[in-house]
């Protein structure tokens, strides 16, 4: 049985990403976000599965490309977020974070939801 699950989050600048999780953790919608949420851990007791999971969440201008590939390996679901009103991040899924997240998958083991990507509409 795994121990621990760790999911990011990545997407564009902008995107909801930080929004997301700490909505997630506020259970509200906050009304200023930070540039970047630290790493969050559920506890296993309040996770239907009783694994702990973490939530790590990728900013482009305050880390860097060998900080998120080591992020991209050590994951178990990688979530890529989109804004469905701009087409540049659309766009960006498949010119950027899917060859991004492909080109590391090998080195980690990812669980599979979608098609390896859970695309998240904000």
């Amino acid at each position: 049985m795994k121990q621990d699950v760790r999911i990011l989050l990545l997407g564009e600048p902008k995107v909801g990403k930080t929004s997301l999780i700490m909505s997630l953790v506020g259970e509200e919608f906050p009304d200023e976000v930070p540039p970047r949420a630290e790493e969050i851990t559920i506890p296993a007791d309040v996770t239907p599965e009783k694994v702990p999971t973490h939530i790590v969440d990728y900013s482009e201008k305050e880390q860097s490309d060998e900080v998120l590939k080591g992020e991209i390996v050590k994951a178990n679901v990688v979530c890529v977020v989109y804004d469905v009103t701009n087409e540049d991040t659309i766009d960006k899924i498949k010119t950027k974070w899917i060859p991004l997240v492909n080109g590391d998958a090998e080195k980690g083991n990812k669980y599979v939801l979608a098609i390896k990507w859970c695309l998240v509409v904000w």
